[in-house]
């Protein structure tokens, strides 16, 4: 039994949140995500191409496939990709197991980015590690291999994952001028992942007058249906209000399905009145369902005077979340469904077989072991 004693000086123990990136696109936002030293977040770069992961400012690096690739890349090919995460589970497994969120990020439309996701996906379903994926599909002046390869791979993504949302590069188009660089136009779809860490680090790692604790956010989340994470802030009048509407309206995504909520964390910081919360709660109110679960939180602390900051989870919006808009708008359901279905070609490709595989091995993943396409089972 711990004294008082040895329990006011036990190191205290936080949630980890793991951003996992893959591939090339995946790789810049780590390196775009390590600049910024958000607390409490461990960034792991994962690629086939050793100058680029070399290049690559991030807490942990995974080389993908050394063998298969030599460091050299994956070629563009999205199954080169998928065999060398498998060659390398053993390190995606250390990255990931013990984590208490993973935000996984990539490009889609090249080969180690939307091989490799997939693959880590499903180690972390297979550790029970609550996974959020954030991906980008190509821009439509792009080839017509990659924006096939983009939806393959995303529609393949979705059954492994807890919540998947696509960013497609064209809405970056609109959100900038001529002048704006590609470098800084990617940064913006960075946005909305930089919110979400944002997000549950400061509902996890912070106190205040009103808490919530890492488990009921885990539960709320593993609900049936996606998530949405964000924040917002605003100043002067109604600002609790202004920076409810800003978390909840991001210009990337379409608009929340808050109806159909069955959970929703909101913590409120700065000097706000109790009439501020309550002017922001009501608009709450009137937009999800009265079975929704509505938890309310409040951090007193000193932001610029005037200044408020509203941090949103929003749980169980439907099966397939705030997200994955089709790259091509003619697309159907029906289309889209057999994606997911067909098969991969050569699915036995990857190298491993049960007899490659020790019974005692109880750390590689099922799916290697099994040495089968799990994605065309997990359908049928």
């Amino acid at each position: 039994m711990l004294t008082n004693h040895q329990t006011t000086n036990s190191p205290s123990i936080q949630p980890q949140i793991t951003v996992l990136g893959l591939g090339g696109g995946g790789c810049n936002t780590i390196n775009r995500l390590f600049s910024l030293r958000l607390p409490g977040i461990r960034l792991v770069a994962a690629n086939t191409d050793t100058l680029a992961l070399n290049a690559c400012a991030a807490d942990m690096h995974i080389l993908l496939g050394k063998d298969l690739t030599r460091g050299l890349g994956s070629g563009g090919d999205p199954e080169v990709g998928s065999q060398a995460a498998e060659e390398s589970y053993k390190e995606l497994i250390e990255a990931i197991k013990g984590t208490g969120i993973l935000f996984l990020t990539a490009g889609m439309g090249g080969g180690t980015g939307s091989g490799a996701i997939q693959i880590a996906a499903r180690i972390a379903k297979s550790l029970d590690v609550l996974t959020i994926a954030i991906v980008t599909t190509p821009f439509s002046f792009e080839s017509g291999l990659r924006t096939h390869t983009a939806r393959e791979s995303t529609a393949r993504l979705r059954a492994f994952v807890d919540t998947l949302i696509t960013i497609p590069n064209d809405r970056l188009i609109g959100l900038t001028s001529r002048e704006t660089s590609l470098r800084t136009a990617f940064a913006l779809s960075d946005d909305l992942l930089i919110k979400g860490i944002q997000s549950i680090s400061g509902m996890i790692h912070s106190s205040g007058l009103l808490n919530i604790d890492f488990s009921h956010i885990l539960r709320l989340m593993k609900q049936e249906g996606g998530c949405y994470i964000s924040n917002g802030y605003a100043n002067g009048a109604d600002k609790a209000s202004a920076a409810l509407h800003s978390a909840l309206n991001h210009p990337l995504l379409e608009e929340i399905p808050l109806h159909e909520a069955k959970g929703m964390v909101v913590k409120f910081s700065g000097a706000l009145s109790l009439a501020e919360i309550q002017g922001a709660m009501k608009y709450l109110k009137e937009s999800v369902s009265p079975d929704a679960e509505v938890i309310t939180a409040l951090e007193d602390n000193d932001l610029l005077e005037g200044q408020a900051q509203v941090m949103v989870l929003v749980t169980g919006i439907g099966a397939i979340p705030v997200l994955d808009q089709p790259l091509n708008i003619k697309n159907t359901a029906e289309e889209i469904e057999v994606a997911v279905v067909e098969p991969i070609s050569n699915p036995n490709s990857n190298g491993y077989t049960a007899a490659d595989a020790s019974p005692d091995d109880l750390e590689v993943p099922a799916f290697i072991r099994r040495g089968y396409n799990q994605v065309a089972h997990a359908f049928r």
